[in-house]
């Protein structure tokens, strides 16, 4: 579909895309969704060759990826698979770089990995995570994500501040807009408040997203910024503490490669785990009616919110927040049993139409609410490249198709932009009966390493060779 002759209109829409997507549609969602599919892919064609002549030449390792298998340019959309990183990239660091807190080392690693020059970074005198990130962030325009580290290894994935608030942005136009309506521009600057029973600052993804969530929900003013943990989630707890997880899991225990000054604030993080869900419940439970006729974005977890709406309704309690706010769940039901009606519960409580659903990813700028008809719509400037998951070939782009989430994000502007994912998704290629006219996913989203026993064997469209070689590279430190 996606293989005609790139014009000069075509190349400047595929800039304007990749500088500022939301400014290119005009701050409009209804614009955003109403693209033809041809006109879309064309343009996201011509940014995929953009991006990969510009980023070859900034981002060693994706030039040794590109050369060991001879790509230079891209005749169709899905020719770009063999070039997406996959997500365990982002923590492919040698793991005694943390355990000796080698953070010069580090840096050079991240350092292949962004276009963004961090050689100039002394990092001689850091002697955390935490600190190491800090000054990444205060030196440069990197404001890196970490994971939770779950498995035990901690992923660094280069955001830059730009992709931060593309994010955030895309977010509230998705829910302070109507599809099929034009907006208000002046009503994109009107401040909300923000309630969300997570951490107020940190470097994972949730934990750094009230920082911006501040600047462009509250327009600044941090009496709107309402977060149920007023301190900062700490990267070097979380990999303590993901790390003595592994350990456990195989058995040993005794045997940790975490600093001894880092173990001595085991008891730190255990307190802190242990009165979270309490001081997260109380939160909610005490700024719903001090919102009262407020204009309030509520974030949070499906189970938590249900649990609070269902004590408040059974009391004869209901929010009553201002009209225009909304309600976004997600992170499942964390070990609870949700009825089928516990979105309604919700919706009913927190006096919105409907509760929404979200899917995002730290390695994407994407953040995407579902239509009416339960299915999550991908911006135009996200090209979809769904890999079948045996093979990690490319499947057609035609129908509905399920397989190995994969994207190229052309806004992206801390990193490369492409990544091979750990979701299994099946995409719609037919047109949504809401009337958008981008590709949809179902709301059904599964995790490959849960389906195949914990451990997510990827297989990508790239060369092994090729893989090989980039990732040696990536890795000589």
């Amino acid at each position: 579909m996606a293989t005609m002759t790139h014009d000069a209109a075509v190349e400047r829409q595929a800039l304007a895309w990749m500088d500022d997507p939301l400014q290119a549609f005009g701050l409009s969602q209804t614009r955003v969704h109403s693209l033809p599919r041809e006109e879309a892919e064309a343009v996201q064609l011509a940014a995929l060759g953009l991006r990969l002549e510009q980023r070859r030449g900034q981002i060693v390792t994706l030039a040794k990826l590109a050369e060991a298998q001879g790509i230079t340019r891209f005749a169709r959309i899905e020719d770009a698979a063999p070039l997406l990183f996959t997500h365990d990239v982002y923590k492919s660091y040698p793991m005694s770089l943390l355990a000796k807190q080698r953070f010069d080392q580090l840096t050079k690693w991240i350092g292949r990995l962004t276009p963004y020059d961090l050689s100039g970074v002394d990092m001689s005198d850091c002697q955390s995570i935490d600190q190491w990130l800090e000054r990444l962030r205060d030196a440069t325009e990197i404001d890196v994500a970490t994971s939770s580290g779950t498995s035990g290894t901690m992923s660094f994935f280069p955001k830059s501040r730009r992709d931060y608030r593309t994010s955030v942005r895309m977010l509230r136009m998705n829910l302070t807009q109507t599809f099929g309506a034009e907006p208000d521009p002046a009503a994109f600057d009107e401040p909300y408040h923000v309630l969300t029973p997570f951490y107020r600052d940190g470097h994972n993804t949730v934990a750094r997203l009230p920082t911006y969530f501040l600047d462009v929900f509250c327009q600044g003013d941090a009496s709107r910024l309402h977060t149920a943990l007023p301190y900062k989630a700490s990267a070097d707890l979380m990999w303590m503490a993901a790390r003595l997880r592994a350990a456990q899991a195989k058995g040993d225990a005794g045997r940790v490669d975490v600093p001894e000054s880092l173990l001595t604030r085991r008891a730190e993080w255990e307190q802190l785990q242990a009165e979270m869900p309490a001081l997260q419940m109380a939160f909610v439970s005490e700024m719903v009616p001090q919102l009262a006729g407020k204009q309030v974005m509520a974030l949070g977890i499906t189970s938590m919110f249900f649990e609070i709406a269902r004590n408040g309704l059974e009391a004869g309690a209901r929010a009553d927040f201002a009209p225009g706010s909304a309600v976004v769940g997600g992170g499942g039901a964390k070990g609870m049993v949700l009825p089928n009606d516990a979105e309604q519960t919700i919706a009913r409580f927190f006096g919105v139409e409907r509760m929404r659903g979200s899917y995002g990813m730290t390695e994407q700028n994407f953040f995407v609410n579902d239509c009416e008809h339960d299915r999550y719509h991908l911006p135009p400037w996200v090209a979809v490249i769904l890999l079948d998951g045996e093979t990690g070939q490319p499947l057609p782009r035609e129908g509905v198709q399920a397989g190995r989430a994969s994207f190229f994000d052309v806004s992206q502007d801390g990193a490369w932009g492409g990544i091979v994912s750990g979701d299994r998704i099946t995409v719609d290629f037919t047109p949504c009966p809401c009337g958008r006219t981008t590709l949809h996913i179902d709301k059904q989203i599964q995790r490959f390493s849960e389906l195949q026993g914990g451990d997510d064997k990827i297989t990508c469209a790239a060369t092994p060779g090729a893989q090989a070689e980039a990732l040696g590279y990536l890795n000589s430190l």
